[in-house]
């Protein structure tokens, strides 16, 4: 089974985790500050949500129990910074689907896994800037929270029910959205804006943007925003790169053959198809594909 795979759907066998009691309205009750050694999660569902239906008490697994919940994908979510999972079920007859809620360190980081999740999206969630539904999952990113929901079954009832959950739960989480950086939200990039990843190290790289791993190879630690625009043979990649030193950018330069002066800001060819620029001494802009000499002219 691939990675990716393990990270979309958590084992279905417990694991010790915390069965932990809220308010009605899936807020934090009063001096109710920790459930065992585990945080209470800050929201949840409830069985007033969703009338007629079974909605378990949430288990809460931390970063140590996360290996237990994800098998062999919980090295993802901590790359990224992880904080917590709070997993319910919910079920009616033979309906049944799965909530977990990601609690992440920043708004950047649950984007981050997110993006790494999110396949081929058929459906708008409203009142998400960020989001993915298919008829295998609901998706979406609110503050520092990764929301996933997953039906067992492909039932109306079920992905209705799923859906309005959903929506639910968007209501009740608090905190700003992700906000993608200016320069991919403008003129050449805001058509390419959905597709925007965030990628902070090598496990997330190697499930998402695997012909990039070469280029990075050695480098553990960076900020990477990456989207892609046009397709076929038109199709162009476009990315922003944050190096943690000087020297990891560099090493990363003469990788795609490039060379860049600490004070040059101008746009400047590397390898065939890749042009290159830097802002600072540990940030570089990068565009790959047939179209990377006329992009560079227009993306500031």
């Amino acid at each position: 089974m691939s990675i990716l795979l393990l990270l979309l759907f958590p084992l279905l066998t417990s694991s010790p985790a915390m069965h932990c009691g809220l308010g009605t309205d899936g807020t934090l009750l009063p001096g109710e500050v920790r459930c065992g050694h585990s945080l209470v999660p800050p929201v949840r569902l409830n069985a007033a949500d969703l009338p007629a239906w079974d909605v378990t008490a949430p288990d809460v697994y931390n970063a140590k129990q996360l290996y237990g919940y994800i098998n062999g994908g919980a090295e993802v979510y901590l790359e990224y910074g992880f904080r917590k999972v709070s997993a319910q079920r919910c079920s009616r007859d033979q309906h049944e689907f799965q909530v977990d809620i990601y609690e992440m360190v920043r708004p950047e980081a649950a984007f981050g896994m997110f993006s790494v999740l999110r396949g081929r999206c058929s459906a708008a969630l409203p009142g998400t800037r960020w989001h993915c539904v298919t008829p295998e999952q609901i998706l979406f990113v609110k503050g520092n929270f990764l929301v996933s929901i997953v039906p067992y079954d492909r039932a109306q009832v079920t992905r209705n029910t799923a859906m309005q959950a959903a929506k639910i739960l968007s209501a009740r989480i608090s905190g700003a959205d992700f906000r993608s950086p200016s320069h991919f939200r403008n003129t050449p990039m805001a058509d390419a804006h959905q597709k925007l990843r965030f990628v902070q190290g090598p496990l997330a790289l190697q499930n998402v943007l695997g012909d990039w791993v070469s280029r990075l190879d050695g480098i553990s630690r960076y900020d990477m925003y990456h989207t892609v625009v046009g397709t076929g043979a038109q199709e162009t990649e476009a990315a922003v790169i944050t190096f943690r030193s000087g020297r990891d950018k560099d090493r990363f330069l003469k990788r795609i053959g490039a060379t860049l002066a600490p004070d040059d800001r101008n746009w400047r060819k590397a390898e065939k198809g890749i042009a290159v620029k830097g802002k600072g001494r540990q940030t570089v802009y990068v565009l790959i594909g047939a179209r990377a000499e006329t992009l560079s002219a227009q993306w500031k």
